[in-house]
């Protein structure tokens, strides 16, 4: 049987809330300030399929880049998909400081009680968006018989149809500027404007996408975060400015913000190496003679 004259893990609290207070410390001194996001996703309402992610809330804490001789190895590489950049820090965040911050807001997180894979770090320093990879909870391993810190392995997030609304305009601004998006030629004749950031939808397609850029003198409509394709000729209403329209040209495959898309490099050329007008490849019913 243990010892009775010695604590059962190797400290008492008031040995821990020193440990705890010397780290927390450490990070205010030494760490920087970095907005935390938590992700929400939206699901498909049938098969429960994740559709896309919302980033609309964000908190501000101190952390502590590890990071001191640069990002983490490999940042790039060549894979079977071409070149890889994956820039990688890793993050410390007090454990303590951490509750402090979101004991009043234990639902903003996947998994209560420590920051998730999946959430967003903004670091102001580099000026970037990391995706948590992962998190360590135990390292150092049980100090005194507790846990002190968090350490979160991050890689630099790539946006796909992703939605911010964090109200940190230099966070939203990264998706417009990087979001895919498709222009689309409006009506020269109406009077009416979109207003930038609501939500347009087809008259005849229904699909519904956020407005980016909207140009008042030649009426061009650039549209982000689609959740399919418009058609030519149809009307397309905005949810707030209550503004209606019909679009002139619309090319749904042509993606601005992506130097390597090559949606429409593929879709053409696809035309001219494969015929679709065979209904079945095998053959057609009558179409050699004799009977079947």
């Amino acid at each position: 049987m243990k010892s009775i004259y010695f604590p059962q893990h190797g400290g008492v609290n008031t040995e821990q809330s020193l440990i705890q207070s010397l780290v927390d410390e450490q990070i205010r001194l030494f760490g920087s300030d970095v907005y935390y996001l938590p992700r929400k996703m939206i699901k498909d309402v049938a098969l429960n399929d994740v559709l896309y992610s919302e980033f609309t809330t964000q908190y501000m804490i101190e952390m502590l880049l590890i990071n001191v001789e640069g990002f983490g190895s490999p940042s790039e590489f060549i894979s079977k998909f071409g070149l890889r950049i994956t820039d990688e820090i890793t993050m410390v965040v007090s454990q303590n400081r951490w509750s402090q911050v979101f004991q009043e807001f234990a639902d903003v997180t996947t998994v209560d009680g420590r920051p998730n894979e999946g959430d967003l770090i903004y670091l102001p320093l580099t000026k970037d968006l990391y995706e948590i990879k992962f998190v360590e909870r135990e390292a150092p391993f049980y100090q005194l018989g507790k846990n002190y810190i968090y350490t979160m392995t991050a890689e630099i997030y790539e946006l796909g149809n992703d939605e911010f609304e964090t109200g940190i305009e230099e966070i939203d601004v990264i998706e417009e500027i990087f979001a895919p998006s498709i222009t689309l030629a409006m009506d020269t004749t109406a009077t009416t404007h979109y207003s930038l950031g609501e939500i347009v939808t087809g008259g005849t397609s229904g699909t519904t996408a956020e407005v980016s850029f909207w140009d008042r003198d030649t009426h061009e409509l650039k549209l982000i975060n689609r959740t399919g394709n418009f058609t030519p000729g149809e009307t397309i209403t905005g949810g707030t400015s209550g503004t209606v329209q019909t679009s002139v040209t619309v090319d749904n495959l042509s993606l601005e913000n992506v130097a390597y898309a090559d949606n429409k490099y593929i879709e053409t050329t696809a035309d001219d190496l494969l015929d679709f007008t065979e209904r079945n490849p095998f053959g057609e019913f009558g179409n050699v003679t004799g009977e079947f």
